[in-house]
């Protein structure tokens, strides 16, 4: 296991610790069945072997998962150690931590101690948002080294470049000339064909065509009177000959007094 400081062939690899988990589920994993991966609902997940906390360390091109007895001191030192090597040829990520089919939460470390043994680990999470923390982490890291591998390349190919260039005769502003910055550098304008001048002419209405079905004619307002019109806007069709007015009329009021009040008063 990397230390803080390790010194090899005097380079000296500093350890910077990227985050810290207070709380995650350790599971012991059967042996894998099926192609298609490992599956959280087989682990027994109300019953974690262990809640452990975790950090991830990152240490020249190798990040390391440590796992720690939560119920234990700080000071204790790591239950297991999954090294995630991110390196030129070192094996994917997905070899070495592993997402579960069934869920966003699991994972499956690939487990390594000093004696290069190989032992498989569930680990799980109680929140998503801690499980994106951790998948971000390790592909924020291998981003990085992966940026490293192509500028160290860059550099050889430039020493390469420089070399031969020495025996063909090229001089050293020759090199660099031919790995010349060629961004672009602010600021810059940019003209438009055409002189850049906005067109005269407006631009035609754009028009999406659309089945809007039968129309219908609305009823004019009513006028300033407040009465309405007599006829209905909506011409209704004419009835057939073969239909029967089934519309009676109210019977006429009989004759007598027209007082309303009357019944109530001779009561």
């Amino acid at each position: 296991a990397p230390s803080p400081e390790q010194q090899e062939d005097d380079v000296v690899v500093f350890e910077q610790r990227l985050l810290t988990i207070g709380e995650a589920y350790v599971y012991k994993v059967p042996k894998l069945r099926q192609a298609v991966g490992h599956r959280a609902e087989d682990w027994g997940l109300a019953s974690p072997s262990m809640t452990a906390r975790l950090e991830l360390v990152g240490a020249g091109d190798v990040l390391e998962i440590r796992i720690f007895d939560k119920d234990k001191e700080s000071s204790t030192p790591a239950v297991a150690r999954c090294p995630v090597r991110c390196g030129a040829g070192a094996p994917s990520v997905d070899s070495i931590v592993d997402p579960v089919v069934d869920s966003s939460r699991y994972f499956v470390l690939r487990c390594e101690d000093a004696r290069k043994r190989h032992a498989y680990v569930g680990v799980g999470f109680r929140e998503r948002d801690t499980a994106y923390d951790f998948k971000a982490t390790i592909a924020d890291f291998k981003a990085k080294c992966d940026r490293e591998i192509l500028a160290a390349q860059a550099a050889k190919e430039r020493e390469k470049r420089a070399a031969d260039g020495a025996l063909a005769g090229e001089t050293a502003a020759d090199v660099e000339e031919a790995f010349e910055d060629l961004s672009l550098k602010a600021p810059i304008k940019i003209k438009a064909p055409g002189g850049g001048q906005p067109s005269s002419r407006p631009a035609a209405a754009k028009t999406v065509p659309y089945d809007s079905g039968p129309i219908t004619k609305l009823a004019p307002p009513p006028p300033k009177g407040g009465a309405r019109p007599a006829k209905s806007a909506v011409e209704q069709p004419p009835p057939s000959a073969t239909e029967k007015d089934t519309t009676t009329s109210a019977p006429p009021a009989p004759p007598g007094d027209d007082d309303d009040f009357g019944d109530f008063e001779s009561a």
